[in-house]
């Protein structure tokens, strides 16, 4: 599954976990904890992409320790690094249990990417995301300035910078292969308007952050003329 679908289903799976334990997962965490699994590629080559951090060997020890030392809010996010395994376990296959059954245990319905289903799943959670994100206010996040929305700079950096360094390790030419297919190109247009979205709300987040410093200069100002001469 690409980017767009593992930040979307990890945005719905741990804010509605998050809903459930009564935790606010902010929207930053949710939609990062479903691109986490692909952080290996920052590594490459040192560690070879979709293996380590596509395992249950690897992935529940790190559930565990997240669950324990942030409660309900580490188990809500922990739910969206796991809806990543899922993603790519229904359009292509996981390494369940590597590095003890490397080639032999990868298990997956492998539906294909891209394919008919995958471009379903990825807008398909896109367009889910926009609906939720109406209903519990993270929309407010893209519109009016606040510190949340300056951190969603993190998911955006994420995103696009997970996406160039793939296409680079494997010589792809991204511009051309994103638009060779028809279901790639669906699917090229909803990560650049998803990384539109998260743009934006950077923007308002530095907004908030240079109205919220021009205060504080502002209130020290007003503090030093108030002391006494003398």
């Amino acid at each position: 599954m690409f980017l767009l679908g593992h930040s979307c289903w990890s945005y719905l799976f741990s804010k509605a976990t998050g809903r459930r334990l009564n935790v606010n997962l902010p929207a930053y965490l949710a939609l990062l904890s479903g691109i986490l699994p692909d952080f290996d590629i920052y590594f490459q080559p040192y560690l070879v992409h979709h293996t380590y951090t596509h395992s249950l060997i690897v992935i529940i020890p790190v559930v565990l320790v997240l669950t324990y030392f942030f409660g309900r809010l580490g188990f809500a996010f922990s739910i969206g690094i796991l809806s990543h395994l899922l993603g790519d376990f229904l359009v292509g296959t996981i390494p369940l249990l590597y590095p003890f059954y490397s080639n032999s245990f990868d298990v997956g319905l492998n539906l294909g990417i891209p394919s008919l289903a995958d471009t379903a799943l990825e807008i398909g959670a896109f367009g889910l995301v926009l609906l939720y994100a109406y209903r519990n206010g993270d929309y407010k996040l893209v519109l009016k300035p606040s510190r949340e929305s300056l951190l969603l700079a993190i998911p955006l950096f994420a995103l696009v910078t997970l996406t160039l360094l793939f296409a680079g390790d494997r010589s792809i030419p991204l511009a051309e292969f994103a638009f060779s297919r028809r279901a790639l190109t669906i699917i090229t247009l909803g990560h650049i308007l998803l990384s539109g979205i998260l743009a934006l709300g950077v923007l308002h987040g530095f907004r908030w952050y240079l109205g919220n410093r021009q205060s504080k200069l502002k209130d020290g100002v007003d503090a030093s003329s108030a002391q006494p001469l003398g």
